[in-house]
């Protein structure tokens, strides 16, 4: 298997992993009566499906890469596209900080619901920031070696 596809694959395990985590805890915390953790679990749902989704179709594909042979050439694409994405959402996450802690401070000093959106987004602009830059940063480079 090449480099490239064992990481995509332990990439997409975490995330799926993370995913499931957060519609988990969000599924549970929509039972407090707590109008800010409440939104904080919804913040949870909808990060934890769209991550789930990204996780189950990235596994899919990989597996139908793989089930045909992975070329070289398509690996190394691949690396480089992946390393491309990483470091782009990397980006998007300090946006999604910023734009939660900025929620969270205006209008959530008057409404917890809103406070709870914005720290729910804080919270999940921050593991990806992490999550995506550590991705980036250990992707391994596509030798002319790998695949097949």
């Amino acid at each position: 298997m090449p480099k490239i596809a064992s990481f995509q694959s332990q990439l997409t395990t975490r995330l799926l992993a993370w995913g499931l985590f957060n519609v988990i805890i969000g599924a549970l915390l929509q039972g407090t009566p707590s109008p800010f953790w409440r939104a904080f679990g919804q913040q949870s749902i909808g990060w934890g499906v769209i991550n789930t989704a990204l996780a189950i179709f990235g596994r899919r594909g990989l597996r139908r890469k793989l089930a045909r042979g992975y070329p070289t050439e398509e690996a190394q694409r691949d690396a480089h596209n992946l390393r491309r994405i990483l470091w782009i959402n990397t980006g998007l996450d300090v946006l999604y900080v910023a734009g939660g802690w900025q929620l969270a401070r205006s209008r959530g000093g008057a409404d917890a619901k809103a406070c709870g959106h914005g720290v729910g987004v804080v919270v999940q602009g921050a593991f990806l920031f992490v999550f995506d830059l550590l991705h980036a940063i250990r992707l391994p480079q596509a030798s002319s070696s790998e695949g097949r």
